[in-house]
């Protein structure tokens, strides 16, 4: 049996990187996933694509798809009053954040920004969630860069969106693949 690389490409703006979040922290099976912040706002202008959001109906549909997601995967759900947020800070210091850590992290932000509805663009709110050491170097010029290389590299791949998950080369796109990403691996 081979063993094949999964990872989880994420942005904590994203409400359908956050189910993917919930599903792949709760499954064994993706207990080995490497979770790759990347920063969304760059995959759309790379990729031309845009939110959900911006398009009317989407924009609409979406709030009661997240709400019947968030009840069917039992994660608290709070439709954030300032939304999207500028994610780049927090996305850097998750970046800079060791590996074993990022998920946790990670879980943690999207819990505030969609769980509680707290402004995670909001510097003071991130002061409160994350160590002041991971935020000091969320401004360091090697981070910047790893995060911009994230984003490249998942866009060279084939993301143009998020959440964007790779099995192996395999492009899985969206909150709703993680079943067969799940499959994909029980092969």
């Amino acid at each position: 049996m081979t063993t094949k690389r999964v990872e989880f490409f994420f942005d904590v703006v994203s409400p359908y990187s956050y189910i993917a979040a919930v599903q792949v922290a709760r499954s064994p099976l993706l207990a080995n996933a490497e979770w790759r912040p990347f920063f969304l706002g760059g995959v759309f202008k790379a990729t031309g694509n845009q939110a959900p959001m911006h398009v009317p109906a989407k924009a609409q549909y979406m709030v009661k798809d997240l709400a019947r997601l968030f009840a069917y995967y039992d994660a608290r759900f709070q439709f954030p009053a300032v939304f999207p947020t500028n994610s780049i800070t927090a996305m850097r210091a998750l970046t800079a954040a060791p590996a074993d850590q990022v998920k946790d992290l990670a879980l943690k932000l999207f819990d505030a920004y969609w769980g509680l509805g707290r402004n995670i663009g909001d510097a003071a709110v991130l002061a409160e969630l994350l160590p002041a050491e991971l935020l000091a170097a969320a401004a360091d010029e090697a981070v910047k860069e790893k995060l911009k290389t994230n984003t490249d590299a998942a866009v060279s791949r084939g993301a143009f969106g998020a959440p964007s998950l790779f099995v192996d080369d395999e492009l899985y796109f969206g909150e709703d693949r993680v079943f067969l990403i799940e499959h994909a691996l029980k092969k």
